[in-house]
């Protein structure tokens, strides 16, 4: 709030100068703090539902793939510098809420391009094990040290090394292993230290329908 803040003060000086050029940088600079706030919120009312028990589902069946080419278009207008790297294919429908595990890959690799400064490619690998999806984002980045990957799905926390480093309060995993745990699978991490890291969960292709 205090970036928007600023950014809509340089405005007005700009605006007043007849500076168009650097009301436009402003203007732009302004969208993406109000788009970090926004998804601020919602992740904190994520985390108020979760608490509260009224995290709502609408699980539906889906086609994965189309979802999966969505999510890479989108994140490719985002990141343009960054190649996301498709490997498999699901040849079925999952039955599940379409929305959150959206929202749960859409995370993943945002993390994976965050938290790879100075690479160009990200691995989304697709794989189906018997009755079970598997989904992993694999970045060629800084990686987590061993004794804090088990920690890294816990609300608020934040890895030492990163927290210096890049913004964040360390809710998104949190939301997204409660997604996928309320999809009757798993989350988890697999890393090491100056190579990269690979998140992953594992659904159900047909994850239990919950009570009202």
């Amino acid at each position: 709030m205090t970036s928007v803040k600023g950014y809509v003060q340089l405005l007005e000086r700009s605006i007043d100068k007849g500076d168009i050029p650097t009301v436009k940088k402003h203007l732009k600079k302004a969208q993406l703090q109000l788009d970090k706030l926004n998804e601020l919120i919602a992740d904190l009312l994520d985390i108020s539902k979760i608490e509260s028990g009224k995290l709502k589902f609408n699980k539906k069946y889906f086609n994965l793939n189309d979802l999966l080419d969505s999510i890479i278009e989108v994140m490719h207008q985002s990141s343009p510098d960054f190649k996301i790297i498709k490997n498999g294919h699901l040849d079925r429908e999952i039955f599940a809420d379409e929305m959150r595990i959206e929202q749960v890959i859409v995370n993943f690799l945002t993390n994976a391009i965050k938290y790879a400064p100075g690479t160009s490619e990200v691995h989304l690998n697709v794989e189906a094990q018997e009755d079970t999806l598997r989904i992993a984002v694999r970045d060629f980045g800084i990686g987590i040290d061993a004794d804090q990957q088990r920690s890294v799905f816990e609300k608020f926390y934040r890895v030492e090394e990163t927290a210096i480093h890049f913004q964040g309060l360390g809710i998104g995993l949190y939301i997204s292993a409660e997604i996928i745990r309320r999809h009757g699978g798993q989350v988890g991490v697999v890393s090491e230290l100056g190579q990269g890291s690979e998140f992953y969960f594992n659904i159900p292709f047909i994850s239990p329908v919950e009570a009202d």
